[in-house]
This record gives C-alpha cells, sequence and structure tokens, in this order.
C-alpha cells in the first residue's frame, strides 16, 4: 500500500494503531506537541494499558517539544519509550549523529515507512496551506519481520519474541520483493552505497523526489554521467512553500549547472514536498527516511525500504506523472536569466555549502 495524501496517512497510522492486539513498535524522528500527535499518544496510552506491548523510540532532538507529561502518561500505562542520543555535552560528535528513521511495525503483521511526522503541521499545513505531499508505503509478510529486527537495532532491548500475532501471506508472492536498507554512519553507510549503486546502473530513467537535494560530489558526478549515457533525470523537488527558506536558496544555487548538464528540474507548487522516493528505470524503486543529501548520507541515522516490485514501481510511476504534472518545470533560459541579487545570495550559500561539507566529511574517503 502506497500513500501520499497526509490525511489519509494520518488515518490509516490511526486505524493500524487501533487494530493492534500484541504489540505495537513505533519510531519517528519529530513527534511534537499538538492535536493530532495527542490523538495518537491517546491511542498509544490505551493500547499499553490494554495489555498491547508498545515501544516508542524518539529522536532526542527532533523530538525535543515533545511534552514531558505526554511522557509520563505513557510510561504509567506500560509504554516503553526510548529516547535516542539523549543531548550532552561529552561525546558531542556521536550525539549529533541523529536519527531520522521512521518505521511502525503493528503485531509482527504491518510494517510502515517513509518520510511522516507526528505533528499538526503536516496536516495543516504549515508554513502553506494544505497539508504536506508526504509518502508512506505499507506491506505485510515477511519484510514486517524484518522490520521488528530493524527497529530494535535502536533499542536497548534484545528482540522479543515475536508472540501470538497472526501470521499474514507476504505481500512479496503477489507485488515482488524488498529489503530494508539501514543506514548507519560513520561505520554503515548502506543508503548511500545503494543509492550511488543505483544511479550508476541505470539504463533509461532516474526520477528523484526529495525536499533537500544537496550530495557530495561523488553522487553529483554520478548523476551527471547518467545524463550523459542518455538517462532521464528528473528532480522533484520542494517549491516555494518550504519549512527552510534559506536552505532551498542554497538548493537553487546548483540548478545552472545541473540544467547545463542536462538534469530537469521540478518545484512541487500546490504544498511542501517532503516526501522522499526514488525510481530507478521503472523497476528499483527506494522509500524512506533520506533525503538525498549529506546530511542524510553521511551523517544521520537512515532506513529505506528499497523495492524490486512491478505494482510499487507501476504506482510511483504514476505517482510521478501526477507531481510532475502540478510541479513547476525550471526553465533554462529564463533561469539563467535570474536576478543579480539572487546570483549573489546563491554564490555565497555556495561557498558556505562547500565548507561545511569540507569539515563536516574532514578525512573521510568518499
Amino acid at each position: 500500500m502506497l500513500l501520499s495524501e497526509m490525511p489519509a496517512i494520518a488515518e490509516w497510522l490511526e486505524q493500524r494503531l487501533r487494530d493492534a492486539h500484541n504489540e505495537i513498535l513505533f519510531e519517528n524522528y519529530i513527534f511534537a506537541g499538538g492535536d493530532w500527535p495527542r490523538r495518537v499518544v491517546r491511542i498509544l496510552c490505551d493500547k499499553a494499558a490494554a495489555g498491547v506491548e508498545v515501544y516508542i523510540t524518539l529522536d532526542a532532538l527532533g523530538s525535543r517539544s515533545f511534552p514531558g507529561a505526554w511522557a509520563a502518561e505513557l510510561r504509567a500505562a506500560g509504554a516503553r519509550l526510548h529516547w535516542y542520543h539523549h543531548l550532552q555535552t561529552k561525546g558531542l560528535e556521536k550525539r549529533l549523529r541523529r536519527s531520522h528513521r521512521r518505521i511502525i511495525v503493528v503485531d509482527g503483521e504491518w510494517a510502515a515507512v517513509g518520510g511522516f511526522a507526528i505533528a499538526d503541521d503536516w496536516l495543516t499545513g504549515v508554513p502553506g496551506t494544505v497539508p504536506y505531499r508526504e509518502m508512506l508505503f505499507a506491506c505485510r509478510g515477511h519484510l514486517a519481520e524484518q522490520g521488528r529486527q530493524v527497529f530494535f537495532r535502536h533499542r536497548p532491548e534484545s528482540l522479543p519474541s515475536p508472540g501470538t500475532a497472526a501470521s499474514f501471506p507476504s505481500d512479496t508472492l503477489w507485488w515482488g520483493f524488498g529489503r530494508f536498507v539501514e543506514g548507519a554512519p560513520p561505520k554503515n553507510l548502506a543508503v548511500r552505497r545503494r543509492l550511488l549503486a543505483a544511479i550508476r546502473a541505470a539504463h533509461r530513467s532516474i526520477w528523484i523526489a526529495t525536499p533537500y537535494f544537496n550530495p557530495d560530489p561523488i553522487v553529483l558526478r554520478a548523476v551527471y554521467h547518467a545524463v550523459q549515457r542518455g538517462v532521464d533525470v528528473r528532480l522533484l523537488l520542494a517549491g516555494r512553500i518550504t519549512d527552510h527558506p534559506l536552505l532551498r536558496f542554497g538548493i537553487q544555487a546548483y540548478y545552472q549547472k545541473l540544467m547545463r548538464r542536462g538534469v530537469h528540474i521540478y518545484e512541487y507548487e500546490g504544498a511542501f514536498l517532503h516526501a522522499k522516493y526514488l525510481l530507478v528505470d521503472d523497476s528499483w524503486a527506494s522509500i524512506g527516511s533520506a533525503n538525498l543529501d549529506f546530511l542524510s548520507l553521511w551523517f544521520n541515522h537512515e532506513l529505506n525500504l528499497e523495492l524490486r516490485a512491478p505494482l510499487a514501481a507501476l504506482l510511483l510511476h504514476t505517482l510521478f506523472l501526477r507531481e510532475f504534472a502540478q510541479a513547476r518545470n525550471i526553465d533554462p533560459e529564463p533561469w539563467r536569466k535570474r536576478p543579480r541579487w539572487r546570483r549573489v545570495v546563491e554564490w555565497f550559500l555556495v561557498r558556505i555549502d562547500r565548507w561545511v561539507q569540507a569539515h563536516a566529511l574532514g578525512q573521510r574517503r568518499y
């Protein structure tokens, strides 16, 4: 199941949580205060009080606005709340490596990943006027069991037995095959490695949706080489509605070079595009939490689901076409004539970006 509308995603998540009988595994980068998050907390508390094993993992930085009273309620109901990397000065470099992952596993039967967060902004559309454009991919079968193992690698507990959860037939029997790809820098750069391999192996098309596009030079070079091979490379990026306007300026600083190399750029107009997904040759897909920027590829802990599934590829292809139709295709000629003040801002931001990447990566080999 693939969902891209936040109201539908919120409804699906709430329903799956309400239907839980044995176990709920819930991990997210952002869980903020608000009306919808409060509703989710209430469901989790009720389920824990009813005897369902509820495990929650939240990033200490991304979910810093999670109310302390909610944490106390969850623990009083019996839920096991774990904070990933509390902020502290000791071991600062390690603590700055955040968990950007999103995964929910219910009863060992359903697993869902994507870029969604538990915050009212996602449903009200702040800073825009409509809900965010998001992505949730849900599946059953052996991927749900893999999801349990992935979840507990970020927990202090060992993997418990699956209990008495019912056994669903594997979805992959009819839609294809998939596997989780974990990025856990600095030792595990699997997300970057797999994305880079897919780009290098592309023959016909590479379509990328990401709100933040700022990869390292090696990934950029692979994209340019793909265009030289005749591959149709398209980027679907956040447009005027964004949570980081200055960061958008920095991303736009690379537009002219990208378009000069033959990359097609689209900016989504109707809402803030926060979804992260990629489709190569209409046969290989990646959906999850990782942006195509150097923070996700080199620093944050990320979780993507890699799919070789004809039905999932068809759904993503159709979604891309719909989103391209609602996006602004950046025309290289008018863009070349943009105001001088924009060029000055972009030049300045490019210098900052190069400095940050150089100092952040240090002597690490690409």
